[in-house]
């Protein structure tokens, strides 16, 4: 009874205080959680006998060297249940934790296993039999895919057998992912395509590079993505085509292919990529066409593909197992954050809205929430839930087995640290210069108004951030730490711009917008930093080179206008919301195609009696976005006239099957002196006849309806050639 009432207390204060939207809430109340949990345990709740549930916010994590994959608590970075992944000890494997289920491969024997968590076991698998596999999942749906074969297998996620034939794609196969609707997205850099498979079924395949290109996939915020590392483009999928295409900049586009770094999902729509070989960062908003541009030191880092969380860019360091931390609202790295120490592979991914890194042949990893704040994971901890064993209790799906965040602090003696361990000195013990060296001088002066020899050194302001903006740069900069200058200046503005302000004073803000320049040119600029009268300016490195344009996104409110007499039409639209700047439109249409920079064009020359597909698609230097399309309807319109000219001819007026007194026969005929109306469909050219009376030639012929028949008619006798609204026929 004390278990069960236990229990039920702490699902129910879970289900009030659990994290929502309003984490400071939620936050502030799991202390309260985990005291209830600690008293239940006390209690005998969570003893042998019944297993805890994992915790709703957490992730699955890798480690090669036990050969077991360790379920962590997202709120406290605790292990809270383990699964022996049988014959995988020392084995490289991956988890796709993305779909309803848990699924492992075995990278080297190709081995799949699915992980149940409520048992944590790991009993049901299937073995495929070879290596350098990929397993991805997503939904409903889960796949393994053998890039060097180029076959894809659908399986099943619960029973992870195959489900029907393998597709196959031909050798070469880039990276797959699967969103969250369940499509599978396979590069196939051979053919410069992506293939999607929608419900399990091949479609057609998406062109976005040349044949041969580096393609690798991200899935941003659940839309694919896929960059073109070759030529340094970056283009936003669906299964109907390219949507959008980013051109990617800030020395990005000067980087070896090879070299380009980009995560294989992100849980927001900016993407981030990096030149390892550079340093250049970019970021780039696939919904707006933004992208924010920083610098990374590189020398003596080995660094990974990064992440994004909130505002801040993390970068794995394989050199010391630490993650460089660059965060976008200070435009300024921040303390790395230390998660080995030691060199090795470091994996980032977000899920949940954290940010998960392991290393799967190292016994530490950790987790970071959008605040910035780190928990370490222990995953070779042993006081945590195996297998479940015969007598346990059934597993209580709703109760969690979160602990609270912030741990009691131990009380600590003199020179001891909590458990008794021994505390660092509280200072460095004071050194005595040498007898040589002169004190220091001492200013006279207000430093800040006029520096003279002792005033503190004046330091460089730090690496400005560039943004790229429609028609604009936004530049912003960490000020000088030390001696505050009087002023901020900007310097590399080129033709035509202008910087707002045109000077930023000693507290900011510490931005400068840039409008104006050329969408095709890329700036770079740099911050001078101006002291007192006395002291050196100090000028910041130059930021990365960046266009003031974004890639603009689709035209809006296409029109058709049909020339008069058909053969062509007037096609006009509106500029697209975003990314106006440079933009060249294509206008392309059924056998045809051409630009302008206006928003309209006029095509000629073609057949009346068809139909055109017409698309129009934006582009400029900073990209291009999605076509949007419509029809030339050249079908000709009718037209009611009156037979005319003849009124004193006797004889009946026929109506041809062809235009022609020669072939074709009649289709029908009107009495004679008929001069009633008529619809008039088109006209178009045949036997050349003379009016009998009038002796009017023509080889002009209408092509009518009437009560009479439906067919030709002779013009000298309607006089169609004379009425600018009947079209020809073709």
């Amino acid at each position: 009874m004390l278990r069960q009432r236990a229990g039920s207390a702490a699902t129910a204060l879970w289900t009030t205080v659990r994290p929502t939207r309003n984490r400071s809430t939620g936050y502030l109340a799991i202390g309260a959680v985990g005291a209830l949990i600690a008293s239940s345990i006390a209690l005998g709740v969570g003893a042998a006998g019944s297993i805890p549930r994992l915790a709703d916010i957490g992730a699955w994590l890798n480690s090669s060297g036990s050969g077991e994959a360790s379920h962590a608590n997202g709120l406290t970075g605790d292990v809270d249940g383990k699964v022996k992944l049988p014959g995988m000890n020392g084995h490289s494997v991956t988890i796709a934790q993305d779909g309803k289920t848990v699924l492992v491969l075995d990278r080297k024997t190709g081995k799949v296993v699915r992980i149940d968590p409520s048992q944590l076991t790991a009993e049901q698998s299937t073995n495929y039999g070879q290596s350098g596999l990929q397993l991805v999942s997503g939904g409903t749906y889960a796949y393994v895919v053998d890039a060097a074969k180029g076959t894809v297998q659908r399986i099943d996620p619960a029973l992870t057998i195959p489900t029907g034939d393998k597709v196959q794609l031909g050798p070469g196969l880039g990276t797959a992912a699967v969103d969250a609707q369940g499509t599978l997205w396979v590069p196939q850099p051979g053919k410069g395509t992506v293939v999607p498979f929608v419900n399990g079924t091949k479609s057609a395949e998406v062109k976005v590079a040349a044949p041969d290109h580096d393609l690798v996939l991200t899935l941003a915020q659940g839309r694919p993505v896929v960059t073109n590392r070759t030529d340094a483009v970056t283009k936003v999928l669906s299964v109907a085509g390219t949507q959008q295409t980013f051109n990617l900049q800030g020395g990005i586009n000067d980087s070896a292919p090879g070299k380009i770094l980009v995560p294989a999902s992100t849980d927001s729509p900016m993407v981030p990529i990096l030149a390892s070989d550079s340093g250049a960062l970019a970021l780039v908003d696939v919904t707006s066409g933004q992208s924010i541009n920083a610098k990374v030191p590189i020398q003596g880092h080995a660094l990974g593909a990064p992440q994004v969380l909130g505002k801040k860019v993390y970068i794995p360091d394989g050199t010391t197992g630490r993650l460089l931390v660059y965060d976008t609202a200070g435009s300024a790295f921040q303390d790395s954050v230390n998660v080995t120490s030691k060199p090795g592979n470091l994996e980032l991914f977000v899920r949940n809205g954290l940010l998960w890194v392991n290393d799967q042949n190292n016994s530490s990893a950790a987790v970071i929430n959008a605040g910035g704040d780190v928990h370490t994971i222990g995953k070779y901890s042993d006081k945590v839930p195996t297998a479940r064993k015969k007598n346990d209790k059934p597993v209580e799906d709703n109760v969690p087995s979160s602990r609270p965040t912030h741990q009691a602090q131990q009380p600590t003696r003199p020179g001891k640290g909590p458990a008794g361990t021994t505390r660092p000195p509280t200072h460095a013990p004071a050194t005595t210069p040498p007898p040589s060296q002169a004190p220091p001088a001492t200013p006279t002066k207000n430093c800040a108004i006029n520096w003279e020899a002792g005033c503190p050194e004046p330091q460089t302001p730090g690496t400005p951030q560039a943004q790229s903006g429609d028609g604009s740069i936004t530049l912003t900069f960490q000020p000088a730490s030390g001696l505050t200058p009087q002023r901020y200046v900007l310097k590399g503005l080129g033709g035509g711009q202008t910087a707002t302000p045109s000077q930023v004073g000693p507290n900011g803000p510490f931005t400068f917008r840039i409008d104006g320049g050329a969408c095709g040119t890329e700036f770079s600029y740099t911050v001078v930093a101006e002291y007192a009268a006395g002291a050196a300016s100090k000028e910041s490195k130059s930021s990365a080179p960046v266009r003031p344009c974004v890639a603009p996104g689709a035209p809006q409110s296409l029109k058709v206008t049909n020339n008069s007499g058909g053969h062509g039409a007037k096609v006009s639209w509106k500029a697209p919301s975003g990314g106006a700047s440079g933009v060249t439109y294509a206008v392309t249409w059924s056998g045809g195609s051409g630009s302008t920079q206006n928003t309209s064009r006029s095509i000629t020359g073609l057949d009346n009696g068809k139909q055109y597909d017409v698309s129009v698609s934006t582009s400029n230097a900073a990209g291009s976005g999605a076509a949007t399309s419509g029809t030339i309807d050249l079908t000709p319109p009718d037209v009611t006239m009156n037979i005319t000219h003849n009124d004193d001819d006797p004889d009946p007026l026929a109506i041809r099957n062809d235009p022609s007194t020669q072939t074709g026969g009649r289709a029908g005929q009107f009495p004679s002196n008929y001069q009633g109306a008529v619809t008039v469909h088109c006209r178009t050219t045949g036997s050349s006849e003379t009016h009998p009376y009038d002796k009017v030639t023509s080889n002009v012929w209408a092509k009518i309806s009437s009560g009479s028949g439906n067919g030709y008619v002779a013009d000298i006798y309607l006089d169609s050639r004379n009425n600018g609204s009947v079209w020809e026929c073709t």
